[in-house]
């Protein structure tokens, strides 16, 4: 990526450090991260803190995301909420419950957050932007839901309809010219019943 011209740049290394993880590539990542954090020590931004926590939990990768979390609190950088909760969640699975009521107590979860609504910055309390997200999430589902059964439904109409008229693709143009010649006896027949229908 940097030798196609890229600057080197924090959002190339961070998309960089994206794409090594994505592919699997924890070795790799583990290097750029390190040669991030020693030549940047004291100006690492916080999304690279919380990417390689992100790998390392989801690896369960435990100790190593330990000592990241603890470059962090060294360095005076404050975690996000995702980060005090997968810190907070492994703690729990490993038992270390004095620990865990530790953080809880020195990140307490917040209890306004910002979001951008329509270009303006709004204060919205976390209680009901859990609830928003929860409908928003249920509303998402049900749209998926909704389209992926009326398109199976379509599919299965589609397919039905041709089974019942006896239509194959080998013989649909046979079945269309049989079509053709039968109209005007299929009309014929259909006025006779309507007659035979009103009285």
């Amino acid at each position: 990526m940097l030798s196609k011209g890229q600057g080197r740049t924090m959002g190339t290394y961070l998309t960089l450090l994206n794409a090594l993880a994505e592919d699997g590539r924890l070795e790799e990542a583990e290097e750029l991260w390190v040669k991030l954090f020693s030549d940047n020590l004291e100006s690492t931004p916080r999304i690279f803190f919380d990417k390689m926590i992100s790998i390392y939990y989801h690896k369960d990768m435990h100790e190593k995301m330990f000592e990241v979390f603890a470059d962090m609190e060294e360095l005076g950088v404050k975690p996000s909420i995702s980060v005090v909760s997968m810190v907070g969640n492994t703690f729990q699975k490993l038992g270390m419950l004095d620990k865990y009521d530790k953080l809880k107590r020195k990140y307490p979860p917040p209890k306004w957050e910002y979001r951008y609504i329509k270009g303006k910055r709004v204060k919205i309390q976390v209680k009901q932007l859990q609830e928003f997200d929860k409908k928003a999430k249920g509303v998402t589902e049900d749209k998926e839901t909704e389209e992926n059964s009326s398109l199976e439904h379509e599919e299965a109409e589609a397919s039905s309809n041709k089974i019942a008229k006896g239509v194959t693709e080998d013989n649909e143009t046979e079945w269309i010219m049989s079509l053709k010649h039968e109209e005007p006896e299929a009309q014929s027949n259909t006025f006779t019943a309507e007659v035979d229908i009103i009285s």
